[in-house]
């Protein structure tokens, strides 16, 4: 949950954060490789959030167009899950009938999300996404404390 929330502010508040790394950078390729193997790695293993993560990395990189932004987060998401997926098949740990309705769902928000995207306003946008990440740290937090 907390780095969800996290990658959350720092998607809010991206062109702050990024102002404030920018003043202090080295080899921002360095760290971008870094940001995102550490992302893979949170995604490949868990992917709660992972949209969210990657959009605050893209942001901290110095990515503004959101369409851009959500095209580029669509295709490394398929390909992190993909590569999951393969991993813990092989590892005979995937539930199958779980996953196939999980595939066919994410098949369709994939293709569904693009043109709602494009359609609605930049602030909206950024809106939803701010809510669904606070929505699921909040969840998330309430698993980590929360009774029972």
């Amino acid at each position: 949950p907390f780095l969800l929330l996290t990658a959350t502010l720092a998607f809010l508040f991206g062109d702050r954060v990024r102002q404030w790394a920018a003043a202090r950078a080295r080899d921002a390729s360095t760290e971008g490789a870094l940001g995102l193997f550490a992302v893979a790695l949170y995604g490949g293993y868990f992917n709660g959030g992972l949209g969210i993560m990657l959009l605050a990395l893209f942001a901290l990189w110095g990515m503004s167009d959101l369409n851009r932004m959500n095209a580029l987060k669509s295709g490394l998401s398929f390909l992190l899950s993909a590569i999951s997926v393969a991993v813990f098949a092989v590892a005979g740990m995937v539930a199958w009938p779980q996953a196939a309705i999980m595939m066919v769902a994410a098949t369709a928000g994939g293709y569904a999300g693009a043109p709602v995207a494009r359609a609605l306003p930049k602030p909206v946008i950024r809106g939803v996404i701010a809510t669904v990440g606070f929505g699921m740290s909040a969840i998330f937090f309430w698993r980590l404390v929360g009774p029972g």
